[in-house]
C-alpha cells in the first residue's frame, strides 16, 4: 500500500511539473528608444471618457515628405522671460524668493482664489517664463524637467505641459503638447481648445505604446496638416549628421 502510495505522489509531481513547464513563455530585451512592434498595421483606440478615436499609423519616410508640403505652420506662443516685468505683471498672484544663482518661486496665489502655500519645493524651481497669452507659469526642476502652472485654474505641470514645445493645428483646436521629464525623454499629450481654453483630452505616449508596442520618448520634425492630422518623427537613434527616425501619422475623429 505504501509503494502504491508513493507511486502516486510522484506521478502527480511530474504531472503538475511538466504543465507548469508548458506556461513558460521567453522574454524579448528591448530598444529604450523605440522597441519593436508586434504589429504595425493601423488600428483605432478610443480613449475614454472623452469619446474621441485616435488612429495611430506607421507611414513611409516618402509619405512623410509628401505630408510635409502640406504642412501648417505653427506660431510659437509669445512669452516673457524678464522676471522684473513678470513681477509687475503678476502682481498679488506670484512671489519670487531670490535664490542667489536663481530665481525661485515662494508662493503663487491663483486666480480661482486658490493659494499654493509656502511649500518648501518651490523654492528649487527656477523662473524660465510667462506665457501671457496662456496666462501659464513655466519653471525648470530638478534634472532640468519642467514644471508648469495654470494661474488661473491651478492646474499642473502633466495637464499644462510647456508652451514652448507645443505644435498647434492650422485652426487652433488640438495641439500637441510635451513635457520634459528628465533623461532624455518627454511625456506628449494632445490637448482640445474649449471655451477659449486648451485642455488634455489625448495620452498620446499611453495609447502609441499601446497601439506599437514602442515607447514614444523623444519626437522631432512635428507638423499638422489640418485640424485633425498630425504627423512627427520618433526618434529612433541618435547621430551627429542627422538623427534616425520612423514617421507616424495621428488622425483624430472628433465625433
Amino acid at each position: 500500500m505504501s509503494k502504491l502510495l508513493t507511486y502516486c505522489i510522484a506521478l502527480a509531481f511530474l504531472s503538475c511539473r511538466g504543465a507548469s513547464e508548458k506556461t513558460v513563455t521567453a522574454t524579448v530585451p528591448t530598444d529604450t528608444i523605440a522597441q519593436t512592434a508586434t504589429a504595425e498595421q493601423k488600428d483605432t483606440i478610443k480613449p475614454e471618457p472623452q469619446g474621441i478615436r485616435v488612429s495611430i499609423e506607421k507611414i513611409s519616410a516618402d509619405q512623410f515628405a509628401a505630408a510635409n508640403t502640406h504642412a501648417k505652420a505653427n506660431k510659437p506662443i509669445l512669452k516673457i522671460t524678464d522676471p522684473e516685468l513678470v513681477q509687475k505683471k503678476l502682481a498679488g498672484i506670484l512671489e519670487f524668493k531670490d535664490n542667489d544663482d536663481y530665481l525661485g518661486i515662494k508662493r503663487i496665489n491663483f486666480r480661482n482664489g486658490a493659494s499654493s502655500g509656502d511649500k518648501e519645493e518651490f523654492e528649487e524651481y527656477s523662473f524660465m517664463a510667462y506665457f501671457p497669452t496662456e496666462d501659464i507659469l513655466l519653471c525648470e526642476g530638478g534634472h532640468t524637467t519642467d514644471v508648469s502652472f495654470d494661474l488661473v485654474t491651478g492646474e499642473e505641470t502633466y495637464e499644462v505641459g510647456n508652451p514652448d514645445l507645443v505644435t498647434t493645428s492650422p485652426n487652433g483646436r488640438y495641439r500637441l503638447n510635451k513635457v520634459y521629464e528628465g533623461q532624455e525623454c518627454f511625456y506628449h499629450f494632445i490637448q482640445k481648445k474649449e471655451k477659449q481654453k486648451f485642455r488634455k483630452v489625448i495620452e498620446l505616449g499611453e495609447l502609441f505604446e499601446k497601439e506599437t508596442k514602442k515607447w514614444l520618448c523623444v519626437t522631432e520634425r512635428e507638423f499638422w496638416t489640418d485640424d485633425f492630422t498630425l504627423y512627427f518623427g520618433l526618434v529612433t537613434q541618435y547621430k551627429e549628421d542627422g538623427n534616425e527616425h520612423e514617421f507616424y501619422k495621428v488622425t483624430i475623429f472628433d465625433d
